[in-house]
């Protein structure tokens, strides 16, 4: 629950204040509206979230704890226009980063 907590703290302190939408979605996942958004800038927006989060120092035992997180990605209208399938898409695009990797940002693609 800390881990969460303080990465909810990044991502407020990464996302636009007066337009981005982050909030807890399940148990151990965030999601992050960016309406005015497209495809590459929402990836740019994760590739900084991803970064913030890895550089962040969470408070540990004797010294700190770093953790990485994956990401997936789906915009309106290129991925969907309902709310749902957008983010059915993102969470199949969140477990090809964890696939292929961890710690990266994949947007969601058909292929």
């Amino acid at each position: 629950d800390v881990v969460i907590k303080d990465c909810a703290k990044v991502i407020k302190e990464t996302v636009r204040t007066d337009l981005d939408i982050p909030a807890r979605y399940g148990g151990e996942e965030l999601i992050v509206l960016l309406p005015e958004t497209e495809a590459e800038g929402a990836r740019v927006v994760a590739d900084r979230l991803r970064k913030n989060i890895e550089d962040y120092e969470f408070p540990g035992q004797d010294e700190p704890l770093h953790v990485t997180i994956s990401l997936g990605v789906s915009t309106y209208p290129l991925h969907g226009t309902d709310g749902l399938d957008l983010i059915k898409k993102a969470d199949t695009a969140l477990y090809h980063s964890k696939e292929n990797g961890r710690n990266q940002v994949t947007v969601y693609s058909s292929g």
